[in-house]
């Protein structure tokens, strides 16, 4: 039986820290990647909503798993939460995006096309999926944060 108070060790974290910092890595190569195509053929180009929070978890997993454990000795509980909040946004990353094309909708992305109007910057189906991300993260940072 495993005694859950020393469960999740240093070692452990620094096992868990880079698959999920190179997950953020690829999907945010994978969104430069197209913009830089899409800019390339004059089209408007911008960073969604699952994108920016990709890169606000990049930053926040980099500072708590990297920097601060060098830095110091006493971060073990904001890691944990770091770390836990950071596979959650990375699993719904994928979600979401589909939700910004518009993949979930019979109309798809023509929808705008057929009202005449340009592509908006969220869609209703992405601000649903990132609000849920960010709310699932935020509860699964907390548990960890108390446990």
């Amino acid at each position: 039986m495993t005694n859950i108070a020393t469960a999740m060790t240093p070692d452990t974290l620094y096992r868990l820290a880079p698959p999920l910092i190179a997950l953020q890595f690829a999907a945010f190569g994978w969104r430069v990647n197209r913009e830089i195509n899409l800019g390339d053929a004059a089209r408007a180009t911008w960073i969604p909503i699952p994108d920016v929070l990709n890169i606000m978890s990049l930053f926040a997993t980099v500072l708590c798993l990297i920097v601060l454990p060098i830095a110091t000795d006493s971060y073990l509980w904001l890691s944990r939460m770091v770390l836990g909040a950071g596979y959650i946004l990375i699993a719904f990353h994928p979600f979401t995006m589909a939700a910004h094309y518009r993949l979930w909708s019979k109309e798809g992305r023509s929808k705008y096309i057929t009202d005449g109007k340009a592509y908006p910057y969220a869609t209703r189906e992405e601000l649903i999926s990132s609000s849920l991300s960010v709310v699932l993260a935020a509860l699964a940072a907390a548990y960890i944060g108390t446990h």
